[in-house]
């Protein structure tokens, strides 16, 4: 790999989580922030698929970032972002050779699995009850998954062929 293959590799890294960032930190309408998909969760699972190194060390940053810029509790976005990634990247082998539709369950179970974490934090911390409601973003992750996965995909393809 070149210098420019790789620096465009990495800029392109970067570039898809300050996107995740800014989707998530979007002003949505209220029936659509119902069921907005953990943006930031769907581009750690892609980039621990893809086997990238250090994903955990970038997945707890930008979780950090998350936290910073929404005003949750601390620690709380990069801890769930930390597991996901270690989930899917120790299973990735696995994962990369499954058909389609069994990757999609597999990350929209991880999803959930992040999702349960979070909702556990909260209960520590506030004493917040979850709801059936809550579970609407991983619904809308799994329409947008594939397509997520089919850009990205490309797009680096695009960068490797040069």
């Amino acid at each position: 790999m070149t210098k420019s293959t790789f620096r465009k590799q990495t800029t392109f890294f970067h570039f898809s989580f300050i996107c995740a960032l800014m989707m998530m930190l979007l002003p949505w309408g209220k029936v659509v922030i119902l069921i907005q998909p953990y943006w930031l969760a769907l581009v750690v699972a892609y980039w621990s698929l893809q086997g990238q190194a250090n994903i955990m060390n970038w997945a707890f940053f930008y979780g950090l970032m998350l936290d910073v810029l929404m005003g949750s509790l601390l620690g709380k976005h990069g801890m769930s972002l930390v597991a996901l990634s270690f989930l899917i990247a120790k299973s990735a082998k696995q994962l990369r050779i499954t058909s389609f539709w069994q990757l999609m369950m597999m990350v929209l179970a991880l999803l959930l699995n992040d999702l349960i974490i979070r909702a556990m934090i909260d209960w520590i911390s506030y004493q917040y009850l979850p709801r059936a409601i809550d579970l609407l973003p991983i619904i809308s992750a799994a329409f947008i998954w594939p397509w997520l996965k089919y850009g990205l995909d490309r797009y680096q393809l695009k960068i490797r062929n040069g």
